[in-house]
């Protein structure tokens, strides 16, 4: 604690360690160093005792750890947190009945908001506040001062919020995580809460205002119920043909431009075997510098030139390929995450626009290996053909002119 200054965790403390007498007095065990200074700060600052509201009985009293002293314990400040008797307690304030508060202990079994492992009657507790959440975001408002969640269907239809300690035991927590799965999502998120609002209205109507939210509590898994069928009936009427025509139009595009990097190079693939034939039907093989080894020299710089500027191609391709699938794999992202309930309806177009590319990698990986292997052909059989020094003929030819 720094200054004068009380923290809930200070209070926490000292709460845990007690023994209630009755309502005010309780019989603290001093089990640490903190405690003592607590007690020591709300006897000398009155801002600390006022926002504490705990007292030494005894002002006599010796502050060691081990030792023992009883005490006068009020309620603390509402900033800090809560001190309730028991659970009934903390229910009767309508605010701790719309949400939990932020810190809060209960006397009769030292239950407070940081407690592990969770007692039932905790998890119990904020399966309901899980519930209240739920129901307030169908209503039509949630009032929190009163308690009561007001829906609209014809007439005002209110839902206070109203129960027992002893009727946290019926809620199922099980139930209220389907519900609360059911309404998940963001696409139709206002239908989902439509439908559950038409759920609470049906289920209620023949209740009296009093015991509606205890019927809902009992209930949760026939609004669980109400709640995916009514989401299937309205899913089946619902079109998603401008999704999907819009789609297919995209995915139309990406087909015309992974088909383009194969066309694009399909009249130098064309030539490919003609060129081979060239080479086959062109090289001759001679024993002296002539038009022969020129005619040689000229064949095999061509078909390496041609397989270079081929490979270099496909290489071009296999960029834009890259590309097309960056923009194809954003857009299944995208699809993903806004309509994720109708996403299965479209992964067989993707994977299909994904087969394409991955064939047209395939072909230009096979083109690139003919290239190198037509070019090694060519050059190996100049090599075996040729028994002259080129380069000195050429050099020579050079000097002659």
């Amino acid at each position: 604690m720094a200054n004068d200054t009380i923290t809930w965790a200070d209070l926490l403390e000292i709460y845990q360690n007690c023994v209630w007498v009755d309502d005010h007095i309780a019989n603290l065990s001093i089990v640490s160093g903190g405690i003592v200074d607590t007690l020591k700060l709300v006897e000398t600052s009155d801002r600390a005792y006022h926002e504490a509201d705990i007292a030494l009985q005894d002002d006599q009293a010796q502050l060691t750890v081990g030792s023992g002293v009883e005490v006068r314990i009020g309620s603390p400040h509402r900033s800090l947190g809560l001190l309730v008797k028991d659970w009934d307690a903390l229910l009767a304030s309508s605010f701790s009945r719309m949400r939990e508060p932020s810190a809060f202990f209960i006397r009769s079994d030292k239950t407070h908001n940081a407690t592990l492992p969770l007692t039932e009657m905790l998890l119990q507790y904020r399966s309901t506040m899980k519930l209240v959440k739920l129901l307030s975001e169908s209503a039509l408002f949630a009032d929190q001062q009163q308690a009561k969640l007001v829906y609209f269907a014809g007439a005002r239809i209110e839902v206070p919020v109203k129960f027992t300690a002893n009727e946290l035991r019926s809620i199922d927590s099980a139930q209220v995580d389907l519900l609360a799965k059911a309404l998940e999502g963001e696409v139709h998120s206002e239908q989902r809460l439509g439908i559950l609002a038409d759920a609470v209205l049906e289920l209620v109507s023949g209740q009296s205002a009093a015991g509606r939210f205890q019927y809902l509590m009992q209930n949760v898994d026939e609004l669980v119920r109400r709640v995916n069928n009514g989401y299937r009936l309205f899913a089946s009427s619902f079109s998603y043909s401008k999704i999907r025509s819009e789609l297919e139009k995209t995915q139309s595009e990406y087909v015309s431009r992974i088909h383009k990097t194969f066309s694009d190079i399909q009249g130098q693939l064309l030539v490919l075997p003609v060129a081979s034939v060239v080479v086959a039907t062109q090289l001759k093989a001679p024993t002296v510098c002539g038009p022969e080894l020129l005619a040689n020299v000229a064949v095999v710089c061509g078909a390496c030139l041609f397989a270079a500027l081929l490979i270099a191609s496909c290489i071009n391709q296999w960029m834009t390929l890259n590309a097309i699938s960056r923009e194809i794999k954003g857009q299944r992202t995208r699809l993903n995450a806004e309509f994720s309930e109708i996403k299965d309806l479209f992964t067989g177009s993707f994977d299909a626009l994904d087969g394409r590319i991955l064939w047209h990698r395939w072909v230009m990986s096979i083109i690139v290996g003919l290239c190198v292997v037509g070019a090694g052909f060519t050059v190996r059989s100049y090599v075996v053909l040729t028994n002259v020094d080129a380069w000195s003929c050429l050099v020579g030819y050079g000097s002659t002119s």
